[in-house]
């Protein structure tokens, strides 16, 4: 059923026209921001402002929502939501939308709205989360808006009876805890933003990438409740963009020196496939034709996994995996799922076996040092070995043998070809020198001149 409220950008065109152009959406539903649907192709648009367009009876409104557009689909959903006020009989729109307006602009003293508190707001917020997102998407708002408010992270903790993350250790959470009024959701302060970020810094020593997600999703958060960010440009916490990195092929010899067989073949799926975290954890022998040699992603509802953005795909997988995972099934001839933990459940410790991979086969930078103090030169703690560093191995090994960037986005199932190019690392200086030599070597004969 079409919805009866529209996103549109209004953009400025190269003829000096400004017209209004249907926001554009990917192929799995989300929008893609700031991009417009012009001359049959999704284009990009900086700096567009987000518009609704919708019908009153029979007039034809457009409304302004701003630029941002996660609160301009906030804006789409609440707008719904008043037009489906309509009588069942039929009844004109215009007097109920006019009524609800009063009602949410003309409170009397005598029935005076309470506001919503910041504590209400985030269980009901978590409540949403955690059933329309993943298990991952859902500890990481819950994460942010605990830190933000320990109360709400306390009144959870009595009200589930478990341990919350950050509340675990009697010692963390004397780290943590910081005094916040439980003041209504409306009244929070771009002050407020900005303690919550010198907090996330000095006090849970937070590096700038994670203070910077921090505060995206508190502010994705307050979309929700259609309220602004509260932090814009200058006072938005900045952090340098890490150079993408994949594994290099002496890396990756000493791990496979010494792995175990099930260490080996876990690494070979990663490698092979480019799977996520979760696809490994979840991933089961129908998944894998070994005739065909494909692997396609699939939803397991019993086990309570949905691919990410609700989207299955297929990929061809190498000769080496196919023999790796033939052998494997010949150790596991019973087991549904290929890479199962105890009592034959859904793995989840896939990174801490890498990381402990790594420390025996003595490739830890040694720098790094975790929140507790311990070197990754005596403890699985570098920050240099991770899972989704194999993705992107994946995708740097197929793209620098002349795979086509297209075709490894549908590999990767990426909505967007950006996303793809950023998971492709350059290629290290002996491979560049040696393509350069190649590539100019017919130039040899002309270096004395021709005359």
């Amino acid at each position: 059923m079409k919805s009866p409220v529209q996103l549109y950008l209004r953009v400025r065109l190269p003829d000096g026209s400004y017209p209004y152009l249907r926001a554009a959406f990917a192929a799995n539903g989300r929008l893609r921001p700031h991009h417009a649907i012009h001359s049959g192709r999704a284009t990009e648009f900086p700096g567009a402002s987000y518009h609704l367009r919708y019908r009153i009876g029979e007039k034809r409104v457009w409304e302004p929502v701003g630029k941002d557009p996660i609160l301009a689909l906030t804006r789409v959903q609440q707008k719904v939501r008043d037009l489906q006020h309509v009588n069942d009989d039929g009844d004109d729109i215009v007097p109920q939308v006019v009524a609800d307006a009063a009602a949410r602009t003309s409170l009397t003293a005598e029935q005076p709205k309470p506001p919503l508190l910041l504590n209400e707001a985030i269980k009901e917020y978590l409540a949403e989360v955690k059933t329309h997102r993943s298990a991952k998407t859902f500890a990481a708002y819950r994460t942010t808006l605990f830190l933000f408010s320990p109360d709400a992270a306390k009144e959870a903790a009595k009200d589930t009876q478990v341990k919350i993350a950050g509340h675990k250790r009697k010692e963390s959470t004397a780290k943590i805890t910081r005094q916040f009024v439980n003041k209504p959701l409306a009244d929070i302060t771009r002050k407020d933003m900005l303690d919550y970020v010198e907090f996330l810094k000095k006090v849970q020593g937070s590096v700038p990438r994670t203070v910077r997600n921090r505060v995206d999703f508190f502010q994705i958060f307050l979309h929700h409740y259609g309220l602004p960010s509260l932090l814009i440009g200058k006072d938005l916490p900045q952090y340098t963009e890490k150079k993408v990195r994949a594994y290099n092929p002496s890396q990756l010899a000493k791990l496979f020196a010494e792995a175990t067989q099930d260490e080996a073949d876990l690494l070979h799926f990663f490698l092979c496939t480019g799977a996520r975290e979760q696809e490994a954890q979840f991933v089961c022998w129908t998944d894998v034709d070994l005739e065909l040699k494909t692997y396609t992603v699939t939803e397991h509802l019993d086990l309570g996994y949905q691919p990410k953005d609700k989207e299955e795909g297929s990929l061809p997988i190498p000769d080496v995996l196919v023999r790796v995972l033939k052998a494997r099934r010949e150790r596991y001839p019973q087991t549904r799922l290929i890479f199962p933990g105890k009592g034959g459940k859904p793995n989840g410790h896939a990174l801490r076996v890498i990381k402990r991979l790594a420390l025996r086969a003595g490739v830890n930078c040694g720098q790094c040092r975790n929140k507790a103090g311990k070197s990754c030169a005596t403890h699985p703690v570098c920050r240099q070995f991770v899972l989704h560093k194999l993705r992107k191995t994946f995708a740097t090994t197929l793209h620098h043998k002349g795979l086509p960037a297209q075709t490894l986005q549908r590999y990767l199932r990426h909505s967007d070809l950006d996303t793809t190019l950023k998971y492709i690392a350059d290629a290290d200086d002996a491979t560049i020198r040696k393509t350069i030599n190649s590539t100019f070597q017919g130039f040899e004969s002309y270096a004395g001149g021709t005359r």
